[in-house]
C-alpha cells in the first residue's frame, strides 16, 4: 500500500518535492524495505525517519513537520493514490489565493470515490471540468493536506492531546481560521483515499471511545457546528452577512429570488441550496423544515426578513 502511494506521488506530483518518510512499522521486512527506498531514491529524494515503536499517525506527522523546511508541506497518508497533477494544482491554488492556508484535493468522500475506476483518468477529467475552481471548507482533512510552512510556524504543530488521531485536523483547521486563513478543497485535483486502513485494525469499541473523546475535546474548544435552514424573505439581506453565517454554520438555504447572486455561486462545504417546490418558497420552507427536523439534520429554521 505504501509503495502504491509513493509511486503515485512520484509519477503525478508535477511539482518538485522532497519526501519525508516517517516509519512507524515494527516489522523487520518493512523497515528494511523503507531503508532501501531511501537509499536508492526510488521515489525521489527521501529523508527516512524510523521510530523505535509505533507512535501513531499524529506524533509521527509532527516528527515530519519539525524537519520540513520547504515553502510548502503536504501531510499525506499512506492509504492514498494520487491523481495527475495533484500537488501542482493544490499549490497553484494557494499562490492565487494567498489567504487560503489549508488545502485538500478532492478524494476524501466515499460516495465520490465509489465512482472512480481509474484514478488518473478521473483526475485528468476534473482538471478540465473544474479548472481553477475551489470549494471553501469549514476544516480540511489530514489524509492529504497541503499548507505553506509559514502557517505551521505561526500556529504550531498538530495538538497531541488528540493522541492517535481523529479531530486533530479539525482543531488545526480551526486554529488556522482563527488566524485569518481559509480552508479549501482544490476541485481540479484528486487523490483517492482508501480510508482508515490503520484505524480499522483497532477493536470497534476502542475506536469509538477514541473518536468520542477527541470529539468532546474539539467541541469544548470550538463549540458545536450549528445546522440551520434559512429562508430569505426580504431584498435587503446582504451577501457578506449570509456568507459569514455559512462559513460558521451548516446551512440549507431555500433558493428564492432574494438570495444574492454572490451567494448562489459561493462554493462552500456548509452550503446546500434547496428548491422551494411548486407551491412556493414559504410552503417549501415549512416542508423542508419538517423533513430536516425529522431527519435530525438541522438545529433551527429561520425566516430572515432584514
Amino acid at each position: 500500500m505504501t509503495r502504491t502511494a509513493l509511486k503515485s506521488v512520484r509519477d503525478n506530483a508535477e511539482f518538485p518535492y522532497r519526501l519525508i518518510l516517517v516509519d512507524n512499522s515494527d516489522e523487520d521486512e518493512c523497515r528494511t524495505s523503507y531503508r532501501e527506498m531511501s537509499a536508492s531514491s526510488e521515489f525521489g529524494e527521501t529523508l527516512l525517519i524510523q521510530n523505535e515503536k509505533n507512535l501513531g499517525w499524529l506524533k509521527a506527522t509532527n516528527i515530519g513537520l519539525r524537519v520540513a523546511d520547504a515553502e510548502y508541506v503536504c501531510l499525506l497518508n499512506n492509504d492514498v493514490v494520487c491523481g495527475s497533477g495533484w500537488l501542482a494544482r493544490c499549490i497553484e491554488l494557494m499562490v492565487r489565493e494567498p489567504d487560503i492556508g489549508l488545502v485538500n484535493p478532492r478524494g476524501n468522500e466515499r460516495r465520490e470515490n465509489a465512482q472512480v475506476s481509474d484514478v488518473d483518468t478521473y483526475a485528468r477529467t476534473l482538471a478540465v471540468l473544474e479548472r481553477g475552481h475551489y470549494t471553501e471548507r469549514s476544516h480540511c482533512s489530514g489524509f492529504c493536506m497541503v499548507m505553506p510552512i509559514r502557517l505551521v510556524k505561526e500556529i504550531g504543530l498538530l495538538d497531541e492531546i488528540f493522541e492517535h488521531g481523529y479531530y486533530e485536523d479539525n482543531d488545526f483547521s480551526y486554529r488556522a481560521r482563527a488566524s485569518g486563513y481559509r480552508c479549501a478543497q482544490c476541485d481540479d485535483a484528486f487523490v483517492l483515499h482508501l480510508g482508515s486502513q490503520s484505524f480499522k485494525k483497532l477493536p470497534s469499541e476502542q475506536k469509538r471511545l477514541m473518536i468520542e473523546r477527541n470529539r468532546k475535546i474539539c467541541e469544548s474548544r470550538w463549540g458545536k457546528v450549528r445546522r440551520q435552514l434559512l429562508l430569505i424573505n426580504a431584498p435587503d439581506v446582504g451577501a457578506d452577512e449570509l456568507i459569514a453565517q455559512i462559513r460558521q454554520n451548516r446551512t440549507y438555504l431555500i433558493n428564492s429570488r432574494y438570495v444574492p447572486e454572490q451567494v448562489r455561486v459561493f462554493r462552500h462545504q456548509n452550503l446546500q441550496l434547496l428548491r422551494p417546490g411548486p407551491l412556493g418558497k414559504t410552503v417549501g420552507f415549512y416542508w423542508h423544515s419538517f423533513y430536516l427536523s425529522f431527519k435530525k439534520r438541522i438545529d433551527e429554521a429561520r425566516i430572515m426578513y432584514i
